[in-house]
């Protein structure tokens, strides 16, 4: 059930994108070159977990989604999708308590810092609320945009 719920809000979200979806890591526009909104539809392989978030704004598009299990970020940032590689963060996401993620891009000099607190418990998985996705460059300019989504695992099938 949670699968089914994660996929329907991916669905929903890449809906939104200014383009047809495609594979993961690429562009969801139509055209190549054209600027990235959106990522495509993000599916958890049975027992892994990921962040999936949202825009708060209008149209609240999927533009970032973490991969717990494989350990890898995909963001979406002036108009294309960074594909990165997470080092292992402490401690787990309780409930109730804030957290703070760093992601780094040595290759373009860019730091996304993504800070929230862990809500209260949907049929999902846990929410992620008051979320920020900070992002510095080299040349020390900075973008915050607040974002909302949940933490998911996929359902181990036996």
């Amino acid at each position: 059930m949670r699968a089914l719920i994660v996929a329907i809000l991916a669905l929903g979200a890449a809906a939104c994108a200014s383009g047809p979806g495609s594979s993961a890591g690429t562009q969801t526009s139509a055209a190549p070159g054209q600027p990235v909104s959106s990522l495509p539809p993000q599916t958890l392989a049975p027992g892994s977990c990921g962040l999936f978030l949202f825009e708060r704004r209008a149209p609240r598009r999927f533009v970032m989604f973490e991969d717990l299990t494989a350990r890898t970020v995909q963001i979406v940032h002036d108009g294309e999708v960074f594909q990165l590689g997470v080092t292992e963060h402490r401690g787990a996401l309780v409930t109730g308590e804030s957290f703070r993620r760093v992601y780094l891009d040595p290759r373009r000099n860019i730091t996304f810092t993504l800070t929230g607190e862990v809500g209260e418990e949907t049929g999902s998985g846990p929410r992620l609320e008051g979320v920020l996705l900070a992002v510095r460059t080299l040349d020390g300019a900075r973008v915050v945009r607040p974002l909302g989504g949940v933490r998911s695992c996929g359902e181990d099938r036996d």
